[in-house]
């Protein structure tokens, strides 16, 4: 990476490449973490303004203390934050302090209102597109047209402060010897933005807690809604969340990784109509 001598010659350290992203690249130094964002101030942001509104995301959400700096140098958005002493989520080192910190977490940040609704136009367009997009299967289209049944159930949800992609990348968890930390983090803030919080949860679901196994990840998520103020509200929203997030990501697969949606949809599918189908009330 180009940017990255300057960056070292900016810090006086050797920085190690983390992961790279859509948006971004990740490189660790001396106790940081240095996210590099390309030039660029299209959609989604890029370069400083990316840079910057992730900061700005991550101190809305109760985590600013991880902030170090949001720089731009070459044109390219760094942010630097400090560095997590965890790794990526696995089921084997996900335990019941981890849970119970998710949980408060996340209810604290859906606590965050923000202006507007639900709108039950774009609920309609998504579950069009992937309508259009999945034509060929029968279980499929089924599902669309369940969903369609639970649109008033949705549409119109005053909105909260979202992450709106918790999955498993996205969680770290606490390395055991590490102290002084909290049991998770959750990062990757650039996205951030009013939805629905039982969108968040479903995402949660589908991209994180169902590596669990199914009925351990239903176990999980009870548990975190039963610390809303409304969960039964909640819950009743993911009968139509969970399962459209999984058409979304049926979806992805088709348009984006298509060698692998033959094996998305036999993953994925069943998982959308057994949680659909064993979904009952509070």
């Amino acid at each position: 990476m180009e940017i990255l001598p300057a960056l070292e010659a900016h810090y006086q350290m050797h920085l190690t490449p983390l992961t790279g992203g859509a948006e971004a690249r990740t490189f660790a130094g001396d106790g940081l973490v240095f996210k590099i964002y390309p030039p660029g101030n299209q959609k989604p942001p890029g370069g400083i303004y990316a840079a910057r509104l992730e900061a700005l995301n991550m101190t809305k959400a109760g985590l600013g203390d991880w902030v170090v700096e949001a720089l731009c140098l070459e044109q390219h958005g760094v942010l630097v934050t400090r560095r997590y002493p965890g790794h990526t989520f696995t089921p084997e080192g996900f335990s019941p302090a981890a849970l119970e910190y998710l949980a408060s977490f996340f209810t604290r940040l859906h606590a965050i209102a923000e202006p507007g609704v639900v709108s039950r136009k774009r609920l309609e367009e998504r579950l069009g597109q992937f309508g259009r997009t999945l034509f060929d299967l029968p279980s499929a289209q089924r599902l669309v047209g369940l969903l369609a049944q639970h649109l008033e159930e949705v549409a119109g949800t005053p909105q909260a402060f979202c992450h709106r992609d918790p999955h498993a990348g996205n969680i770290l968890l606490k390395d055991p010897q590490a102290v002084g930390v909290p049991e998770a983090l959750v990062v990757d803030w650039v996205r951030a933005q009013p939805d629905d919080p039982a969108r968040d949860l479903a995402i949660l679901t589908t991209g994180t807690l169902v590596l669990l196994g199914e009925e351990a990840a239903l176990k999980a998520l009870q548990t975190i809604i039963a610390g809303y103020p409304e969960p039964q509200e909640v819950w009743r929203r993911l009968r139509f969340w969970v399962p459209l997030t999984y058409l979304h990501d049926m979806h992805w697969f088709r348009t984006k990784q298509p060698a692998q949606f033959e094996a998305a949809v036999a993953d994925k599918m069943p998982k959308a109509l057994a949680f659909y189908q064993a979904w009952q009330a509070w």
